[in-house]
């Protein structure tokens, strides 16, 4: 068995816990006093503000970027999972902080860790599109000649780094589409480009994952840098 058909998660279902912590606080909202009450309403929110972004990550951009790549990326769970972004877990730990020791909340303690944690995958999944496209690119960039092996280290920086996998992430519509709490101003260009840039190697994390390099060697045409002017 090829080595990538081994490295599977088991996905512990984000959807249907989402929707059952929501229900969770929304039948505790009643017996609240008004600052608990504003507080549960507030994760409510954010709640369906992840649900509703997770719908139209799987049913819209999902398909979006199998069509382009042209390979089926699976389970929709993993890709929902690879567009969360670290400012997601405070949410969750503040859940269920309030939770331990409560009855109200049906998940239990280590359900919530998980979902406080889905950056955590999202992260290893943009680090192993990161080890793959390193040698996925092989074939893009491979010149026969001898005499130009120098340039192959030069050719792939051109092909993954992060101002150029921006260019894939906005054909995608990747950046708009994360799952984030992020406040305040987005950040320098440079800063964007790195998300941009991680989220592009989570989704060839997850195609490594489906379809091992080869499938990674023929996406990477997705990746040919612009023409220089």
């Amino acid at each position: 068995m090829a080595m990538h058909r081994s490295l599977t998660w088991n996905l512990p279902g984000i959807e249907e816990r989402l929707a059952t912590l929501r229900d969770d606080l929304v039948r505790e909202v009643p017996s609240l006093s008004t600052g608990d009450a504003a507080r549960f309403r507030r994760w409510i929110r954010d709640i369906e503000m992840i649900s509703a972004k997770a719908a139209v990550i799987a049913g819209t951009v999902q398909l979006e970027v199998e069509a382009d790549l042209g390979y089926s990326l699976g389970d929709r769970e993993q890709f929902i999972i690879a567009m969360f972004r670290p400012s997601t877990r405070n949410l969750f730990d503040e859940i269920a902080e309030h939770a331990r020791g409560n009855t109200w909340c049906t998940l239990t303690d280590a359900e919530l860790r998980e979902l406080a944690g889905l950056h955590e995958v999202a992260g290893a999944l943009a680090w192993i599109g990161d080890a793959a496209l390193k040698i996925g690119l092989l074939p893009a960039i491979w010149d026969p000649e001898i005499a130009n092996a120098g340039v192959l280290t030069r050719n792939r920086k051109a092909y993954d780094r992060n101002s150029n996998l921006a260019l894939l992430c906005d054909r995608w519509g990747l950046y708009e589409h994360r799952i984030h709490f992020d406040t305040g101003t987005p950040g320098s260009a440079q800063t964007i480009n790195h998300t941009k840039g991680t989220l592009v190697e989570s989704v060839f994390g997850i195609l490594f994952l489906r379809e091992g390099l080869k499938g990674v060697a023929s996406a990477a045409e997705l990746l040919r840098p612009p023409a220089p002017r």
